[in-house]
């Protein structure tokens, strides 16, 4: 997770995925999640995007696994308070904008939100 000054500067970012891969698998991490707390979208707590160059991934617009630790992180910085509805705001840059809903318990994280398919196919062998 990494804080950034403003919403217009999680926009700008443009990670190199070559070098953003080396240095995720030097440290054996799985993505780059960068994130500020002046959403755009009314009752989000936090602007966020994802990018998972590992698992050739170059920008999911709604990511669960990454959401809930932000949640807990600005719950535990009392940033927000705990059994609370967070909401996190990401995809919005890509034109997919997604609303997480996270709720952080003593030893639980809850996430929800609503899926849209965007794409279908078939198979034949």
């Amino acid at each position: 997770m990494v804080p950034l000054r403003n919403s217009e500067a999680v926009d700008r970012v443009q990670p190199d995925a070559r070098a953003l891969l080396a240095v995720l698998e030097g440290v054996g991490g799985e993505g780059c999640y960068v994130f500020r707390l002046d959403p755009r979208q009314t009752g989000a707590v936090a602007y966020a995007r994802f990018f998972n160059p590992t698992v050739g991934i170059w920008e999911d617009p709604a990511t669960g696994t990454a959401a809930g630790p932000l949640a807990a992180h600005l719950v535990a910085h009392g940033l927000a308070k705990p059994a609370q509805m967070i909401v996190i705001e990401q995809g919005t840059a890509m034109g997919r904008t997604s609303l997480i809903t996270v709720e952080v318990l003593a030893d639980t994280v809850k996430i929800s939100g609503r899926g849209v398919v965007v794409a279908s196919g078939r198979l034949t062998l």
